[in-house]
């Protein structure tokens, strides 16, 4: 019921999109392609579905089936290790040089201690993403007790976070969203031979004063030719947002030059390899002052993003490399 009500509540910003079409067949179609395909109205106007035919909509990896692939693509096992971000850490130590210590079975000093002694920390939930319940402590900062009691309320009722020290962007990167960590997000597949395909490449972005980058909580994604490493067109963001220039920083996207792409590239050749069984997997890493960082592996990556990168429906292709 709560999803009638909001796809009736959403056909009205379809509408505007499209105002040839009457709001009814509008809500009517929401409905359809959520019960039988599971496309949410994230995915309705990211693919713009509006404009897409019935052939090209059933292309599309939908929200629902993007969990499918999760389970075709990976074990259980590898799923929890991905979705635990300490264990993450642990098992990619190599390409992993910030400090950062989870609140798991530490004291209260421990944890103070932790951050006194790296000044700048981002503080995340150790099972989660999207960038939800994500809080920096800074100890030069005016309100840092304050965020401080906040963690330590947190912690008493039971949540559980990792900590890491805070990664500065390259200057350029910084430049252009300086509010955030701004990340590299590549899309891998190893097919069913194990051999590498790269789906996507964007650079996600904050909108220059928010503290993530994530694409579903006020950022935006750009996608990257892989072979120039430049950024290649408009930037998007949710429910239709379109970016030729950064909101904040008023650099032009089109064109843009992503330093030290081909290190990217080539860390991510190495480390898919490190967990085959992770076949399916949006890798994200920071070009940091001091070199590439490894932030985390998602399973599965976004549909929304990726398909944004590939400017087409992917379910197909996936069902050939399964």
């Amino acid at each position: 019921m709560n999803y009638c009500r909001n796809s009736w509540d959403n056909s009205a910003f379809v509408i505007k999109q499209c105002p040839s079409k009457s709001r009814f067949s509008v809500f009517v179609d929401l409905l359809y392609w959520y019960i039988f395909y599971g496309n949410d109205f994230n995915d309705y106007c990211t693919f713009t579905f509006w404009n897409k035919s019935i052939a090209e909509r059933k292309a599309y990896i939908s929200l629902r089936r993007n969990d499918v692939l999760r389970y075709t693509f990976s074990t259980p096992e590898v799923y929890e290790l991905f979705l635990d971000k300490a264990k993450f850490n642990q098992r990619f130590r190599k390409y992993i040089n910030r400090g950062w210590l989870t609140t798991v079975n530490k004291s209260w000093d421990e944890i103070v201690k932790f951050i006194i002694q790296y000044r700048d920390v981002i503080a995340k939930p150790l099972k989660d993403y999207g960038g939800h319940g994500v809080f920096r402590i800074c100890t030069s900062s005016d309100n840092y007790k304050y965020v401080l009691d906040i963690l330590e309320q947190k912690i008493i009722t039971g949540e559980q976070f990792i900590i890491e020290e805070i990664i500065t962007n390259c200057e350029k990167l910084k430049n252009l969203a300086p509010g955030s960590l701004n990340t590299i997000r590549i899309v891998t597949v190893l097919d069913r031979e194990k051999q590498l395909h790269i789906l996507a490449a964007l650079l996600r972005m904050g909108n220059g004063v928010a503290l993530t980058d994530n694409y579903h909580d006020g950022g935006m994604a750009c996608v990257i030719d892989s072979e120039k490493s430049i950024l290649k067109g408009d930037a998007y963001g949710m429910n239709c947002a379109r970016y030729e220039v950064h909101p904040y920083s008023h650099i032009k996207f089109d064109g843009f030059i992503i330093p030290h792409f081909d290190e990217c590239i080539s860390i991510i050749k190495e480390i898919v390899y490190y967990e085959p069984d992770a076949r399916y997997v949006g890798w994200d890493l920071a070009i940091a002052q001091n070199g590439i960082e490894l932030l985390e592996g998602n399973i599965p990556p976004g549909e929304d993003i990726t398909q944004i990168a590939s400017g087409c429906g992917l379910w197909y292709k996936m069902q050939a490399w399964k």
